[in-house]
């Protein structure tokens, strides 16, 4: 026995390293196919970067993330999706008849794709491209296909590491089929056609978590497939090669009415092939199963399909079993539409679910509707996990946050949420949205923004400080709202401390001076000083003095016991920071007369004579110790650097 698990650790161990040696082989070929495209018509406004994923017949598209480099375009992200067509000719074994049947199953897909729009539709941004050597097309940015997923989750399994954009949770994935029934809907009901070819390959996930349609290859019109039954089934008897397996949907995810041989369509509903294909992808994705695990043998497929109607469906909740049951009829008639899909209990009775679904079509609602809904999101938009918010719930709530009338609902969920972002993601989408707002702001909205400042500047990367977060501070200034100016100097000193200083000597430290001297509000006045306190540490001796003369101006007419206390605080604090000289050629003169003031309370006095003292103690053991002459000193040396005690001495 124990020889026997060697040997198979044995065995894993060579396997592992050569899964790993292939995966390099991968990445260094997929870099060499990314770098041949640059010329690319194209290709000319986009930056091809790394390789994300791959899609479509036998995953033969490889998927590249890019950014355009368009002027003016707000979201840059952007997908290139490669098919190279020396990898065809080799799968094909040198079969131009395959091969170029294989290439027109792709030239079909990208045509379809530009030709359809809707949202559950992966979108084509350029006009498809084809060169000698490769097929190309510009989409929006999609991170991988269904395919991409399932493969990760076997590598995690196998004790590999896998990106986070693949681990997806439940409620992500739920919620991504809930996305391709509606694709469906489309398909059957306005555009008119079967996709045939439903498959976790034809099924791609958007960068921001979105599940849309592609493998477009081979679909076609419903009223043809309905009255050509013939035409609409694949036949399965010729398995000569891989790529000519390509050119008829997986097996493993086809129907029994588009297999020739395995049964016949009932009633010309051939769009419930779809619905089929669906249940079997929908099967293996959430209970982590496959149901038609047949890989081309026909012979199987058919005894599988035979015995379908007792097929074992407990690897997926009950609800789902009760979905997936009438899906996966092997009589077309009794399977469900996709819209019926849609409403389904499994579906509609997850609240998290039904949030997400809203939000999809929030642009479609009514204020009031759009308002019932933010008020029932306060109250459980936490139990969404990060990635959720990050790429379902806050694109949404950006594009709502520009509304004045509902900015007070939208935007302390958006801080909120914001919270749990990186900065990237703030440059990337975060910061094209909220800054109109930034600049608008006003009232409570404004009071709201200044009040968020440490969650804000915890996501921004630091030059962003300086263009939205300064500017939010100076406009709080200058509106005139005590409560917005309190809370601007409340924040300042933590924007002060990542401001270039220029910025805040220039801008910053100005409207300081003009509310703390020109305020009729004491609150105002008091957060001033105090401000000034807290800044003291990044200022220049030049700009501490104008802040004692500040202080003095205001000391001179306010003589209430908040006002005098920050002052003789500021006083300590420069003091402190720049030493004796200017402690006792500036600062004392300020503060000693504020000591017989009546405002101040008896432990207020204390405090402050406290903080004199010490100033003067400071002064007093530097002078002594200045002064102090060494033990070896000559005694007439000593006399003469002392006065004289003798009154005969003094001068009367």
């Amino acid at each position: 026995m124990n020889l026997n698990m060697q040997t198979v650790r044995s065995y894993l161990g060579q396997a592992a390293q050569t899964a790993k040696e292939l995966s390099s082989q991968a990445a260094v070929a997929a870099k060499d196919l990314s770098s041949q495209v640059v010329g690319a018509k194209c290709l000319r406004d986009y930056t091809v970067q790394g390789l994300t994923g791959s899609a479509g017949p036998s995953c033969m598209w490889k998927i590249f993330a890019a950014r355009s480099r368009k002027e003016g375009i707000s979201n840059p992200s952007a997908s290139v999706w490669i098919l190279d067509k020396r990898s065809v000719t080799e799968a094909s074994r040198g079969n131009a008849k395959v091969a170029e049947a294989f290439l027109q199953l792709c030239r079909k897909d990208a045509a379809s794709l530009a030709k359809l729009k809707h949202p559950n539709v992966v979108r084509l941004l350029e006009p498809f491209e084809e060169n000698r050597s490769q097929l190309v097309m510009v989409t929006e940015a999609v991170t991988a296909s269904v395919a991409d997923v399932l493969r990760t989750r076997k590598a995690s399994a196998a004790g590999s590491s896998v990106a986070g954009s693949l681990q997806l949770s439940e409620l992500e994935i739920k919620h991504g089929f809930l996305q391709v029934a509606d694709g469906l809907h489309f398909l059957h009901s306005q555009a008119n056609l079967i996709h045939r070819g439903i498959s976790p390959e034809a099924i791609c996930i958007t960068a921001g978590g979105a599940w849309k349609l592609a493998g477009f290859g081979f679909a076609m019109l419903a009223e043809f497939g309905n009255s050509n039954p013939a035409e609409a089934a694949f036949d399965y008897s010729d398995s000569s090669n891989c790529l000519a397996q390509a050119l008829r949907p997986a097996l493993s995810y086809t129907a029994p009415e588009l297999v020739v041989g395995a049964q016949q369509s009932a009633g010309g509903l051939f769009s419930a092939a779809d619905i089929f294909t669906l249940g079997i992808v929908m099967y293996e994705v959430i209970g982590d199963k496959k149901l038609l695990n047949v890989g081309q043998s026909l012979y199987e497929y058919r005894s599988k399909i035979s015995a379908f109607q007792q097929v074992d469906l407990s690897a997926v909740a009950y609800e789902l079993q009760s979905l997936l049951g009438p899906m996966l009829s092997v009589t077309p008639a009794a399977r469900p539409s996709a819209i019926s899909i849609t409403g389904s209990q499994y579906f509609q009775g997850d609240v998290m679910l039904r949030a997400l679904r809203f939000m999809d079509s929030m642009i479609q609602r009514d204020t009031m509707q759009k308002a019932a809904f933010l008020n029932d999101l306060t109250t459980f938009w936490h139990k969404f996990d990060d990635r959720v918010l990050r790429l379902k719930v806050l694109p949404h709530l950006l594009e709502e946050v520009r509304s004045e009338q509902l900015q007070q609902l939208v935007l302390p969920l958006v801080i909120h949420i914001l919270g749990k972002q990186d900065k990237q993601d703030f440059a990337d989408t975060l910061a094209p949205a909220l800054m109109p707002i930034f600049q608008s702001a006003k009232g409570d909205t404004l009071l709201l923004l200044v009040r968020s400042t440490p969650t804000l500047m915890k996501s921004m990367p630091r030059p962003y400080v300086t263009s939205m977060m300064v500017p939010l501070l100076l406009r709080a200034a200058e509106q005139g709202d005590p409560r917005c100016q309190d809370e601007m100097l409340k924040q300042l000193p933590s924007v002060a401390e990542q401001t270039e200083y220029t910025t805040l000597k220039s801008e910053l430290l100005p409207r300081m001076h003009t509310l703390c001297l020109k305020t009729t509000s004491a609150s105002v006045r008091v957060n001033s000083l105090t401000c000034m306190g807290r800044i003291v540490a990044r200022l220049d001796e030049d700009e501490a003095g104008k802040m004692l003369q500040t202080a003095g101006k205001v000391s001179a007419v306010d003589h209430t016991a908040p006002t005098v206390m920050c002052v003789l605080a500021l006083g300590d604090a420069i003091s402190k920071q720049y030493g004796l000289a200017m402690a006792a050629k500036e600062v004392l003169p300020l503060l000693t007369p504020l000591l017989v003031l009546p405002a101040l309370s008896g432990p207020q006095f204390s405090q402050a004579m406290g903080m004199v003292k010490s100033i003067l103690g400071q002064i007093e053991s530097k002078r002594a110790r200045e002064l102090e002459v060494p033990d070896s000193a000559p005694l007439s040396a000593v006399n003469t650097a002392r006065p004289s005690s003798n009154p005969s001495n003094t001068n009367h």
